[in-house]
């Protein structure tokens, strides 16, 4: 069943395959259209040709013709006058020189005096074409000789004394010569539509192959799937997305960004509009013209904060434009404080799990060596001392997350071997919302893991904290007994990237200090006399309804 059905498969996609690839349509195309073009032209220009061929060459005949009929042998000879076979050596020196078949001279009696075969002069014309010329006529006209068919000019000749008709001159091109004439004129038309022919088919190749490399070797087919694809996976995105040209036109915008904008008091159709109406151009432009990309850039539109990444967009190695990414700021950095809450609980957990598991192993090893009362006394000071603990953080911190993170903080900095006093002037109430909770667990998780970071090679491991109520404002405060702050980096400790910790760090602080910027108040931070480093911050976390 499954065999039939990938069959089938295989057979409706192969009915869906076009016959042809487009580089084959293409140049089948193209010579299609080049024999036709060809074939039609070659006949207009053949028929033209031929057509003045046979022009010409009649114009010929009748030009000898009358220059034969005007000549002095010619006249003297009729006229009795010239010596004998004067006419015959005129006629066949004109016949050779201009490539003729035939020049005849005749009298008024129809006798040859010329012909192309001696034997022949003497005898009367033939052809039953020439009885017009005795009558003073000249002409062109097409009859069968003694030579065979042939076109042929008749002038008559005059005497120049009295006017009188002498007798006629006949110049004749057989009709075979004249075929040749003409046959060799359309070779030469016929090659030159096959010169073209082949030249148009090597320029439909490289058409062809310049268009499939356009197009980066896929079939239309596949550009339209692509570019179906490409469609939806653009407007699925959560982020904004923006492209312009090289003249920093845009080209593209998806939903996301359609939906910013707006936010922003952008609206109408942007597709086509230069990016200066829309957004500050200096971020595009520097990648449109430098190349280099820019990743995670802070921006502002209309007012609305945004986080950005602008690449440019390369074809074949040349810049065509770029292409930007943004998000609305706030919704980063909501999300990335939630997952720093979360990180926090989850170190914090994990730090409970472990020493948890170290009291197991220990209350089992006393039982099986039997120790009862030893066991009993190491029970009894653990549940003092996580009654003693839990007590006073319970009573000081009365919201349940903010107790439960303190809590797993103590139990993490035991396991490291680190002293974590809270300060006994703590007073932490009920936050308002999950919210206010977790910029606490923000704050908190990043100053004390700083501290921490701080404590590795300190010959005494000791940090502590408090937290204060002032009306509407939550004062905290986190002190270590490490080696304090190196000089000159206290003022740029709350950059974003900045650390003096190697690189890839620098966002801890930075989280913190923009949260605390966020509720209204300023993170700083100091070195103590003796050593160890104090941050200091206050923000505004309570309504002032709940202020009695």
């Amino acid at each position: 069943m499954r065999g039939g059905t990938r069959v089938a498969m295989l057979l409706s996609m192969s009915w869906m395959r076009p016959l042809l690839h487009l580089r084959a349509r293409i140049t089948l195309l193209v010579a299609m259209v080049l024999v036709l073009v060809l074939v039609v032209t070659g006949l207009m220009v053949n028929w033209k040709v031929e057509q003045q061929t046979r022009e010409a060459l009649t114009e010929k005949l009748v030009w000898l013709s009358r220059a034969a009929a005007e000549s002095d042998p010619v006249i003297k000879g009729l006229q009795g006058r010239g010596p004998a076979g004067s006419v015959q050596a005129y006629a066949e020196r004109l016949r050779l020189d201009t490539r003729v078949d035939y020049v005849t001279v005749m009298d008024m009696g129809e006798r040859r005096l010329s012909h192309p075969n001696p034997a022949q002069i003497g005898a009367r014309f033939a052809g039953g074409d020439e009885e017009a010329v005795f009558k003073g006529r000249s002409y062109v006209s097409a009859a069968r000789g003694t030579l065979g068919l042939s076109l042929r000019a008749f002038t008559p000749v005059w005497n120049p004394e009295d006017g009188r008709q002498l007798g006629a001159v006949a110049v004749g091109l057989l009709v075979t010569g004249l075929d040749q004439t003409v046959i060799s004129v359309q070779k030469r038309v016929g090659l030159g539509v096959l010169i073209g022919f082949g030249a148009g088919i090597l320029g439909a190749i490289y058409v062809a192959r310049r268009i499939k490399r356009i197009l980066l070797g896929m079939e239309p087919a596949e550009i339209a799937t692509l570019l179906q694809q490409r469609s939806a996976l653009l407007q699925s995105v959560r982020e904004g997305i923006i492209a312009v040209d090289r003249d920093l036109t845009i080209t593209l915008v998806n939903e996301e960004a359609v939906r910013l904008f707006a936010l922003a008091g952008i609206h109408g159709d942007l597709v086509g509009r230069r990016h200066s109406e829309v957004i500050p151009l200096v971020g595009m432009r520097a990648v449109v013209e430098t190349g280099v990309p820019q990743y995670d850039q802070e921006g502002d539109i209309n007012g609305l904060k945004i986080l950005s990444s602008r690449v440019p967009v390369l074809v074949e190695g040349r810049i065509a434009g770029a292409v930007a990414t943004f998000r609305d700021k706030t919704e980063v950095s909501r999300l990335a404080e939630q997952l720093t809450g979360v990180r926090h609980f989850a170190d914090a957990l994990r730090a409970q799990t472990h020493e948890f598991m170290n009291k197991l192993h220990v209350i089992l090893g006393l039982v099986k060596l039997g120790e009862h009362e030893r066991l009993k006394d190491y029970v009894a000071a653990i549940a003092g001392r996580l009654d003693d603990e839990l007590g006073f953080v319970m009573q000081r911190v009365k919201d349940p997350v903010v107790a439960g993170f303190l809590l797993a903080r103590f139990a993490a900095a035991r396991e490291q071997a680190i002293l974590l006093k809270l300060d006994e002037d703590t007073v932490v109430p009920r936050c308002p919302g999950e919210a206010e909770a977790h910029d606490i667990v923000t704050i908190v998780g990043n100053l004390l893991e700083n501290a921490v970071e701080a404590l590795q090679h300190a010959t005494t491991s000791e940090i502590h904290l408090g937290l204060w109520r002032e009306g509407e404002w939550l004062h905290l405060s986190v002190e270590d007994s490490g080696p304090g702050l190196p000089e000159g980096s206290i003022e740029r400790l709350f950059e974003r990237g900045f650390s003096t910790k190697g690189e890839h760090r620098g966002l801890g602080l930075w989280q913190a200090a923009r949260t605390v910027e966020a509720r209204g108040g300023r993170l700083q931070a100091w070195n103590r006399e003796g050593g160890g480093a104090v941050f200091e911050a206050s923000i505004r976390l309570f309504p002032e309804e709940e202020l009695t």
